[in-house]
């Protein structure tokens, strides 16, 4: 530091006593460089960024949840409207059931999951870890696009599928399975899907209402969380992959033990997103 003030001593009376235009010039490049060395940011470890990482995104979380509960309510409000309509119109169901889901619909009926080999484990992680990221950035990346008609249509049509389920597990004794099944994995599955939907929401309603922004700037004052929400989405189905893959459909694994499981990540979730990296300071909204 002595050395660096005695630099810019020597820069301060070089330009105000001399023409030496190659002595200002060096003394003005060394006193640069020591700058840059004294006065560089200390260099973070992988875990302090992390740590940053993980409060923003709970932090942002915490100022979207309005767009999170929207999302929430679209995708249940949607299961109870399938599974009530299919009471009254049985006929509607070829709505809500793609034929590729029809194999997966028959083998819930079963009520009981095949065991899978190690590498078929593998095989329907790296499957889960490849499809359901991809829905992720699909359903938020098309609500900019679509004004978020795209986020709503796919939130709705999940819930539809499994109200649907629901309605055709129901007669024969089955539902306890299922919910049992999907709920280790659904915690951080779901929760991706609804923090996606999330996403695809909040950029749709900065493109209907900007306020006395343009619709440009107005999308680009959300992009930095929808960035993180998007991030977010796709991390946690990331997590639910190995849990669907090894663990929700393991036969060997008790139904019980899958509720305790997902009952600890549920207490678990529920605490990052409320109280991790909390400060004392206003919760803003979009």
């Amino acid at each position: 530091m002595r050395l660096y003030r005695q630099v810019t001593r020597d820069l301060t009376l070089a330009r105000t006593k001399s023409n030496n235009a190659g002595l200002i010039d060096a003394l003005n490049a060394l006193a640069g460089r020591a700058y840059g060395i004294l006065y560089r940011a200390p260099r973070r470890s992988i875990w302090s960024a992390l740590w940053d990482a993980l409060e923003t995104v709970a932090d942002t979380v915490r100022r979207r949840r309005n767009f999170i509960f929207i999302s929430t309510g679209l995708f249940l409000a949607s299961a109870i409207f399938a599974f009530m309509l299919l009471n009254v119109v049985p006929q509607t169901r070829e709505f809500f059931v793609p034929p590729g889901f029809e194999q997966s619909f028959e083998g819930w009926k079963t009520g009981k999951s095949e065991a899978r080999t190690g590498s078929e484990g593998i095989g329907a992680t790296a499957f889960y870890a490849q499809n359901n990221p991809a829905a992720s950035i699909v359903t938020a990346a098309y609500g900019a696009g679509s004004f978020g008609i795209f986020s709503v249509y796919l939130i709705a049509n999940n819930g539809a599928m499994i109200g649907t389920l629901i309605h055709e597990l129901a007669p024969l004794g089955h539902v306890g399975f299922l919910l049992s099944s999907i709920f280790p994995h659904g915690v951080p599955e779901l929760s991706g899907i609804f923090i996606a939907g999330a996403c695809g929401l909040m950029m749709g309603w900065a493109l209907i209402n900007p306020g006395q922004k343009t619709r440009g700037d107005s999308l680009k004052a959300v992009g930095k969380d929808a960035f993180v929400l998007l991030a977010t989405s796709v991390v946690l189905m990331f997590i639910a992959a190995p849990i669907e893959g090894f663990f929700s459909f393991n036969p060997q694994v008790p139904q019980w033990l899958k509720v305790v499981v997902g009952a600890v990540e549920v207490v678990l979730w529920a605490l990052f997103w409320t109280q991790f990296g909390r400060k004392d300071r206003p919760v803003e909204t979009y």
